[in-house]
């Protein structure tokens, strides 16, 4: 398909969105962050820059769409997003909540608790309360932690911050923290039908990204794909947009996928979850069906990253990344996971502990995309945990992660599986786990002989996250936790 004959169906350059109330249509270069268009092109400084790569939050700014027939406010890196995607949706910065004269709730709140010194992150952290106190009526103070724990404050002003926060949960609802000139945007905002737009963008100086493409359906997909072999396909932007702001990487074409709705589909049938790749992984976690029918996988969506990320990133990149400490992989190896791997030809199924192949490399072939993922029914008389070993919780990337399921027949183990995340090249699952475990009691188990098979399958690596010895300790501890906690449910 030639670029002239797309002339008809796009706009080039131009984007249409709602800032601050204010509907506009801008010229946007293709690829450029929210973050460095507010600076370049709006002189908008409110919005601080500091990480660049999403880590601590002073970046942070508010989108607000309609998502299942609701206007959702979500909190986003600014640095992350491109500002391609703001077409069809409402950005809310700093500057629109409030003035010296007339502060915002919030502002007004932090500043009666002193919860700030030199004010750098503060925007970071009112945008972070907006969008939590926007979609949640007296969110409690697990509610505001999980909200907060993306924005970093360098000064440790956190204490006076909760203080404010709890007081914000208790006298402010939904409605008194939306300013008006919010709420008269959200009907217009229903308006917008994005998968009517294809959009477009390019360059004719070079740039890191010189042509920016918005598929409208999949057959434009792999037509894009075919004009352009060599793209990269994106999603939720969390690993390509820190590629290119931190490690200066070139992607010459991006072919953003999150518009089309065969990815975005998150539904239950009998053979299980099936989960389109642009599904968001705050959307997985507010799924009633995740919450009820896999609360393993929602208790691990909980630990993954800030919510500023989950609110950007997917469960099918973290998979296309295949990288070895990939929160999610474990958990997923071992609950049978498997994909719906899709060409402009076919679709096939395939095996999730068939899609690694070596060091961020996949089965995926030349052309092919990540559909779905496919988590078979998880069966009652399981055994289901994981174990996040980081320096903070949610928000580090993993030294060792590790899943483990067991089945019981009665009391006779009739399946066994053990995956490691953060060990070596890639995520893997243990064979040797597996062999020793399955048809015994677990009376009758070795533990220490399981230890010692299953070191020898791996070869922990040393890197900045730790040595190799200090990961060999961490998976011992692992499968020593696992099997206390099945010595104690047996008694």
């Amino acid at each position: 398909m030639k670029e002239q004959n797309l002339q008809t169906e796009i706009h080039l350059n131009q984007i249409t969105f709602f800032l601050n109330g204010k509907q506009i249509t801008e010229d946007v270069p293709a690829g450029i962050s929210t973050l460095d268009w507010l600076h370049a092109k709006k002189q908008m400084f409110g919005t601080k820059c500091s990480c660049n790569e999403g880590d601590c939050g002073a970046c942070t700014v508010v989108i607000a769409y309609p998502f299942e027939g609701i206007i959702t406010y979500r909190a986003i890196n600014s640095c992350l997003y491109p500002a391609a995607k703001l077409h069809g949706k409402h950005l809310i910065t700093i500057e629109g909540l409030g003035t010296p004269e007339n502060l915002h709730p919030i502002q007004q709140t932090l500043l009666k608790y002193h919860s700030l010194q030199c004010g750098y992150c503060t925007p970071g952290f009112v945008m972070s309360l907006f969008a939590l106190l926007a979609m949640n009526s007296h969110p409690d103070q697990e509610t505001i932690l999980a909200a907060l724990e993306g924005n970093l404050c360098r000064c440790g002003t956190y204490n006076s911050i909760l203080k404010a926060a709890q007081e914000l949960s208790a006298k402010f609802s939904p409605s008194e923290i939306v300013p008006e000139w919010c709420r008269n945007t959200e009907q217009d905002l229903y308006s917008f039908n994005e998968t009517d737009t294809m959009f477009f963008t390019k360059t004719d100086i070079p740039q890191q990204v010189n042509c920016y493409l918005f598929p409208k359906t999949m057959k434009h997909l792999f037509d894009f794909y075919a004009e352009h072999p060599d793209a990269n396909f994106i999603a939720g932007g969390t690993d390509i947009m820190v590629q290119k702001n931190i490690d200066h990487k070139v992607f010459p074409v991006l072919i953003d996928i999150t518009n089309l709705p065969e990815l975005n589909r998150l539904y239950l049938r009998q053979d299980g979850l099936h989960i389109g790749s642009a599904v968001t992984y705050q959307q997985l976690y507010e799924s009633g069906i995740v919450k009820t029918d896999y609360p393993v996988l929602h208790k691990l969506l909980a630990q993954i990253a800030s919510q500023q990320i989950r609110n950007l990133g997917t469960l099918g990149g973290n998979i296309a990344n295949a990288s070895p400490v990939g929160d999610t992989l474990p958990l997923l190896l071992v609950l049978d996971a498997s994909l719906w791997l899709q060409s402009d030809l076919e679709i096939r199924q395939i095996p999730l502990n068939d899609f690694f192949v070596s060091y961020r490399k996949t089965a995926l072939n030349k052309g092919e995309i990540i559909k779905e993922i496919i988590i078979p029914p998880v069966k009652s008389n399981s055994y289901i945990k994981f174990t996040k070993t980081s320096k903070s919780k949610s928000v580090d990337i993993s030294s060792v992660i590790t899943a483990v399921k067991i089945e019981y027949n009665e009391d006779i183990i009739i399946n066994a599986a053990l995956a490691l995340g953060g060990v070596s090249a890639l995520p893997m699952l243990s064979q040797k786990f597996t062999e020793l475990l399955t048809g015994k009691k677990l009376s009758t188990i070795n533990i220490d002989s399981v230890i010692s098979e299953v070191e020898k399958e791996f070869e922990p690596l040393t890197d900045i996250r730790g040595t190799a010895l200090y990961r060999k300790k961490l998976i011992q501890n692992h499968i020593l936790l696992y099997f206390q906690e099945l010595q104690k449910e047996e008694k």
